[in-house]
């Protein structure tokens, strides 16, 4: 009785340590190659919507006078004055940013005056503009336009690394 348990003992763990080492198999990861050139398609993409939104609106929006301000810079910032919760310049202005877009928003800034634009999903272009009083930045004018489709492509190593993800996981 104690051979037979120790021999069902035994072949359950190598059944057992078998089946680990079929399912220990490590999941597909991006290159940092591939990782680098989505990063510069999404920088392109973000750039061309910029574009469509601003000449929706007829701005006047150019690197002389306006500084262009991603969320991450203003996170940046934020923490390099202190990294305060109450701070009513990054709150009055990071609140926008909490939008649904393609692309991500972007901040164009000069002094006591700032548009934020993105595209909603639906392509609408929108346009927020925004006017430095006291210590916050409040909304003066909002204005939405029907907007241009623009293409977000996928690289072919994006595509071959969902495959490969989706073959993994249905496993």
């Amino acid at each position: 009785m104690n051979k037979t348990f120790i021999l069902v003992s035994g072949l359950l763990v190598v059944f057992v340590l078998n089946s680990l080492h079929i399912n220990a198999e490590a999941p597909p990861k991006l290159s940092p190659e591939c990782i680098k050139k989505m990063e510069k398609r999404d920088e392109q993409f973000t750039s061309l919507i910029m574009s469509d939104v601003i000449s929706s609106f007829d701005l006047d929006i150019d690197e002389h006078s306006y500084i262009e301000v991603t969320s991450r810079d203003l996170d940046a910032a934020n923490m390099i004055y202190g990294g305060k919760e109450k701070d009513d310049y990054y709150n009055s202005l990071m609140q926008h940013f909490n939008v649904a877009s393609r692309g991500k928003p972007r901040l164009f800034i000069k002094p006591q005056e700032a548009y934020l634009l993105y595209k909603e999903p639906d392509y609408t272009d929108v346009m927020i503009h925004l006017e430095l009083k006291g210590s916050k930045w409040e909304v003066i004018d909002q204005k939405k336009k029907k907007g241009n489709e623009i293409e977000y492509k996928q690289i072919k190593c994006e595509k071959e690394y969902i495959k490969k993800k989706k073959e993994y996981y249905s496993k």
